[in-house]
């Protein structure tokens, strides 16, 4: 990566100024490849397995448009990045405010925006400022970062193959493929020249084996998953959508009902009380008034805390949904 201003941005700014010069453009169907994953990591310059952490706090920010277009020089469609209008009015105020900067060309003053046009990019232009205000020509590149370039088609088929099955069965572990991981996955295929029928039979192979794989031990790999989903005492509609689809791939009929055992389990004779009278309460689908006073009632005396109630409506609603 270049040195210079860029520097003193993190990551996530350099994303947005990145993106802000590089538009999706109208042809839905074409992407620049300077939107890619590979792209934008080797203009914001880091590494592109550090890229998706900053790409997901983006998407939650609502900041990013995220599809797949058909990319020059690729074998297969790639995923692209775009600001939405979020986006823009987030990076808005940096790009003001860098606009402003005053820089010293040949002794002589002028702000980056009189630089910064559709030839010269932000991030371009803050690489070739340094310390000192002073712009110049060319930027300077730190030794330690500057790549060997290797042309992944001189590895045999076989072997290339290989090195995908492995990444994908990683991926397949825990049975489900995230965006990110299927982002990285569709980045490993590119970068290794798989035609898009030798990935597709791979991804059908991985994925029939890890659900074989996880069948075996299914309630138990079930319990950890909900442990897991449980750690802040509640289970929020993501997380309790990723354990419908868990359980609906490992063939439990019955996980609502090993939900309730599990977080049962886990409470004292106070609480289990309180679950089973909650558990009544919700028996026709609704709470009527006179069993919503008995509820709080019994929360009064049995010193239920609002964070527990929280957890006991949550596992007993999942089992009657």
């Amino acid at each position: 990566m270049s040195e210079g201003m860029v520097s003193t941005l993190t990551v996530e700014q350099r994303v947005l100024l990145h993106l802000w010069d590089t538009p999706m453009g109208d042809n839905q169907w074409e992407g620049r490849p300077e939107l890619t994953q590979a792209g934008v990591s080797d203009a914001v310059g880091i590494a592109r397995k550090h890229l998706p952490r900053t790409l997901k706090k983006l998407r939650e920010k609502q900041y990013l448009i995220e599809e797949t277009r058909h990319v020059k020089g690729a074998k297969q469609r790639c995923r692209v990045y775009g600001l939405t209008t979020q986006g823009r009015d987030a990076s808005r105020p940096l790009v003001a405010q860098l606009h402003e900067r005053e820089v010293s060309i040949d002794g002589n003053l002028r702000t980056v925006a009189t630089l910064h046009n559709h030839e010269n990019s932000m991030l371009e232009i803050l690489s070739r400022i340094d310390g000192q205000g002073r712009y110049g020509e060319d930027a300077v590149v730190h030794p330690s970062l500057e790549e060997v370039a290797v042309d992944s088609r001189e590895i045999p088929l076989e072997n290339r193959l290989g090195i995908y099955e492995n990444i994908a069965q990683t991926a397949w572990m825990d049975g489900v493929v995230t965006v990110d991981e299927q982002a990285m996955l569709d980045d490993m295929a590119l970068y290794l020249g798989l035609e898009p029928d030798e990935v597709e039979d791979l991804d059908k192979k991985v994925r029939e084996e890890a659900a074989a794989s996880l069948a075996s031990g299914g309630e138990s790999l079930y319990r950890t998953m909900l442990e897991v989903a449980w750690q802040d005492g509640e289970v929020d509609d993501n997380e309790q959508a990723m354990l419908d689809s868990l359980a609906s791939m490992l063939g439990l009929s019955s996980s609502r009902d090993v939900q309730l055992d599990w977080v049962c389990d886990q409470m004292d004779d106070r609480l289990k009380a309180y679950c089973a009278a909650m558990e009544a309460a919700w028996e026709d689908g609704q709470i009527s008034t006179d069993e919503d006073n008995m509820l709080q009632s019994l929360r009064d005396s049995l010193k239920i805390s609002t964070a527990e109630h929280r957890t006991i409506t949550g596992a007993v609603r999942a089992k009657l949904n």
